[in-house]
């Protein structure tokens, strides 16, 4: 597992997820999350990593699970004009 990993399942951890959920698990399915607890980890994604989030990222399938919030992640900082800085 890397940072990016922990600080997304740290994050949701923090907001009610329980600690045993799996990295590809459906985190809307398994019932943890809300819109509201939605929106707050697009905004907490951006912040955090420091990255862009545009209106047209806003898909569900970025937002579905660990893995898929992780890859967003990654998918946004190998972008050229995007700071490498990781978290904050």
């Amino acid at each position: 597992m890397n940072h990016t990993y922990d600080d997304v399942r740290q994050f949701l951890i923090e907001r009610g997820m329980p600690e045993d959920f799996a990295d590809g698990d459906d985190l809307f399915e398994a019932g943890g999350l809300s819109s509201l607890i939605a929106m707050q980890i697009v905004t907490w994604v951006g912040r955090h990593f420091d990255i862009p989030v545009r209106a047209d990222d806003l898909r569900l399938a970025n937002f579905r699970s660990v893995e898929s919030i992780c890859a967003f992640v990654e998918s946004r900082m190998s972008e050229p004009g995007v700071a490498a800085t990781g978290a904050r």
